[in-house]
C-alpha cells in the first residue's frame, strides 16, 4: 500500500457539507448495535466529522458513542453539530484512546486506507474490545473499486485507489495476527440520485482521491456525470464490510 498526501485539516469545512451518513452503511453497523446491551460502548475509529457516530447514537439513545480522530479541524466539524456522541483526539496508526475491554463495537468507516500501521491498528482494536465485541470495518475490495461510479466517471482514480486501499485479504491476514476472527462480510450498496446537489458535491471533490487528480481529469469526470444525469442514471455507491470478533483464548500480539 502507498502513501498519498491528504489535506482533512484544510478541506474540513467542505469535507462536512459534502459528505453525509449514507444508509446502505449505516444499516450493517445498526444490526451490531442492536444485539448491543443497554449502556454500551460504540467507538468510531477515524470518526472525521462523525457523521457515523452520529447516526448511531440516534439509532440508539442507551450506548455510549464517542469518536476519534486525527484531525483537529475534523473534530471541531463533528463537535459544531448537535449529538450524543462525544468525539476526541487520536491517531489510529498508534494508539486508541480507550481503556482495555470496554468497547461493545469498533468500527471504521473508508478510514483503513488512510492507516500506516495496520498491525498496530488491529492490536488495538483487539485490546479495546469487550467480550463479545466486535470489529467492524468498512472498505473497498477491489471488486467494489471497479464497480462503483467514482471510478467509472473518474478511470483515472482505479489506479490510485487499487495502491490506496489494502487487499481485504491483507487486512484478514493482519487481524489474525492480532488474535481476530473473521466472522462475516458483506456488501454494502445503494445508488444516488444524480441531483444538481449531488453534484456540486462532486464538482467539490468530495472523495479524497478526487482531489488526487489532475484538473484536467477532474473536469472530464464531472462531463461524464452531467452526461449521466441527462440520461437519468444514478450513482452506484458500494462498500465491502468486514466484521471480526476476538479469538477465544488468543493473547494480544505485539506488532
Amino acid at each position: 500500500m502507498h502513501a498519498f498526501p491528504t489535506d482533512y485539516d484544510q478541506y474540513a469545512a467542505t469535507y462536512a457539507w459534502t459528505r453525509w451518513a449514507v444508509p446502505w452503511v449505516v444499516a450493517p453497523l445498526a444490526r451490531v448495535v442492536d444485539g448491543l446491551p443497554s449502556g454500551a460502548a460504540v467507538l468510531d475509529v477515524g470518526c472525521g466529522t462523525g457523521n457515523y457516530a452520529r447516526a448511531l447514537s440516534e439509532h440508539r439513545a442507551d450506548i455510549v458513542c464517542a469518536g476519534f480522530d486525527i484531525s483537529k479541524p475534523m473534530l471541531r466539524e463533528a463537535a459544531a453539530r448537535p449529538s450524543r456522541a462525544r468525539f476526541v483526539v487520536g491517531d489510529a496508526s498508534r494508539a486508541f484512546p480507550c481503556r482495555d475491554r470496554v468497547v461493545g463495537l469498533a468500527f471504521a468507516v473508508d478510514v483503513i486506507h488512510h492507516i500506516e500501521r495496520l498491525a498496530t491498528f488491529f492490536v488495538e482494536a483487539a485490546r479495546v474490545l469487550a467480550p463479545g465485541g466486535r470489529l467492524v470495518l468498512v472498505t473497498d475490495s477491489e471488486d467494489n473499486l471497479r464497480r462503483r461510479s467514482l471510478t467509472k466517471f473518474f478511470p483515472e482514480i482505479l489506479p490510485i485507489e487499487l495502491q490506496r486501499y489494502p487487499p481485504v485479504a491483507a487486512l484478514h491476514e493482519q487481524a489474525a495476527a492480532a488474535g481476530l476472527r473473521l466472522l462475516r462480510q458483506e456488501r454494502a450498496e445503494g445508488r444516488i440520485p444524480l441531483s444538481h446537489e449531488f453534484l456540486s458535491k462532486l464538482a467539490a471533490k468530495c472523495s479524497s482521491a478526487m482531489r488526487l487528480l489532475a484538473p484536467r481529469d477532474h473536469a472530464a469526470g464531472m462531463l461524464r456525470v452531467r452526461e449521466a444525469q441527462a440520461r437519468g442514471e444514478r450513482w452506484l455507491s458500494c462498500y465491502m464490510v468486514l466484521h471480526y470478533g476476538r479469538e477465544a483464548g488468543v493473547s494480544m500480539a505485539t506488532p
